[in-house]
């Protein structure tokens, strides 16, 4: 569906590029990461599965998750129309079971991507991949004791997309595509167990263009 409304658009606006040495600053949902932070804007599905390289099985069990989450960016036009720049994620949650005690989440990531439009008036499809690398934190407390642990997280995606124009200097993103990250505990881990989440999602967003043609 996303590349049919593309290939229309692309046949219907006129050519406008965006010129080499402009800048760009986004900020949209991520693709792939779950309970991370701020949960806004996107809606993903997901499938997680556990692997390893023990010989024990494991709960064949999907779990299926829906996730949202925001991931601001950075780019510079090295060419027209095309950008390179730093994907970060900060992020921190917390849960109350009913159960009783606490549990507290806080996430850091930083990952390059690149992103090529094609040329339009009002309306410009573009590609982008991009990943991840980051660490998380989880915690829990209660009146009688507490632990932590931390993960490792690895993210690779891509997908294509439309960025509507809202003026001269901002532009409203929608993306579909696909992304994997990989969660793995740093201590105590010697089967290397990791968590590997592949996401179909549909990305939302908004990206300021500096500078001028």
């Amino acid at each position: 569906m996303l590349i049919t409304v593309l290939c229309l658009f692309a046949l219907s606006v006129t050519e406008a590029q965006i010129n080499k040495g402009r800048s760009l600053i986004g900020l949209s949902t991520s693709f792939g990461n779950i309970n991370y932070g701020s949960d806004l804007m996107s809606l993903g599905f997901s499938t997680i599965k556990d692997k390893g390289n023990s010989i024990a099985s494991f709960d064949p069990d999907v779990l299926k998750v829906t996730t949202l989450n925001l991931l601001p960016k950075f780019g510079y036009f090295i060419i027209d129309n095309l950008a390179v720049g730093l994907n970060m994620y900060i992020g921190t949650s917390t849960d109350k079971p009913k159960s009783g005690g606490k549990y507290n989440t806080t996430s850091f990531g930083l990952g390059p991507f690149i992103r090529y439009y094609i040329s339009g008036s009002k309306v410009m499809p573009f590609f982008e991949i991009s990943s991840l690398f980051g660490s998380e934190t989880n915690k829990y407390e209660d009146p009688y004791s507490s632990s932590s642990n931390k993960n490792s997280l690895t993210s690779f995606g891509g997908g294509a997309g439309l960025a509507v124009k809202l003026g001269d200097k901002v532009t409203f993103d929608m993306t579909a595509g696909y992304n994997s990250t990989s969660e793995k505990a740093k201590q105590n881990n010697p089967n290397d167990i990791r968590t590997v989440q592949g996401t179909i999602a549909f990305k939302l967003g908004f990206t300021v263009l500096l500078g001028s043609n």
